[in-house]
């Protein structure tokens, strides 16, 4: 039982870009050798903005195929991937035939901020920050707030939290619920998560809740 939470838990942490903690970020980032400000994206809570980021796995061409025909018509639309790692997922996306997307080292919030570079994106689709109450809610908050398009992979308690109820229109809200997320260190073997969702809001789905398998499986429908 103790190893099953331990591997759930790890599930949630690892399936995409995380930011590292308050108590724990210079004793990770010295351990890892980065305490050095190249990455960017991650929260100083103390200026409360975004600096430093610990971006340890990358999510693989498969698990961005397994959903990217729901958002076909965005192929000749500019899409905004802000959650930088390695810039391999920008290169798997624009390989699914989406050809405007900027994925670039940049802060999150002061791009949000910029009024006329938001006027020129059609939707955000990456892997936020998570790990983090605090700065998921941020994140959240400010997605909502640009009133654009988005897809999130998240962990699946977003569903039921009091955080996307506050925030969100309801009505606007909509899931897709893959089997499985796969993720790697960058080159590396990919490794399978569970427990995770794309949430989508305003994007328009035909359905409002879709169960995706893997490895080109059945796609189903529901409501």
């Amino acid at each position: 039982m103790g190893r099953k939470r331990k591997q759930d838990s790890s599930a949630i942490e690892a399936a995409g870009s995380h930011f590292i903690g308050k108590k724990s970020s210079k004793k990770r980032l010295k351990k890892a050798g980065r305490d050095d400000g190249r990455s960017q994206g991650g929260m100083d809570e103390k200026k409360s903005r975004m600096s430093v980021i610990n971006d340890e796995w990358q999510t693989t061409k498969r698990s961005w195929d397994d959903i990217a025909h729901f958002f076909s018509g965005y192929k000749t639309k500019t899409i905004w991937m802000p959650f930088y790692y390695d810039g391999l997922c920008a290169k798997h996306v624009r390989s699914l035939g989406f050809k405007k997307v900027i994925h670039k080292k940049q802060d999150f919030f002061q791009k949000a901020a910029d009024t006329t570079f938001m006027k020129s994106i059609d939707l955000i689709w990456d892997n936020p920050p998570y790990t983090g109450a605090q700065l998921k809610e941020r994140v959240l908050r400010t997605l909502v707030k640009s009133g654009i398009p988005f897809v999130m992979l998240l962990p699946s308690s977003i569903l039921h939290s009091k955080l996307l109820q506050d925030i969100a229109e309801l009505s606007k809200v909509q899931v897709i619920i893959p089997r499985r997320v796969y993720v790697c260190k960058t080159g590396k073997t990919p490794v399978p998560f569970k427990y995770l969702v794309w949430l989508c809001y305003r994007t328009r789905l035909p359905k409002d809740l879709v169960f995706v398998e893997d490895d080109g499986g059945e796609t189903r429908e529901v409501v």
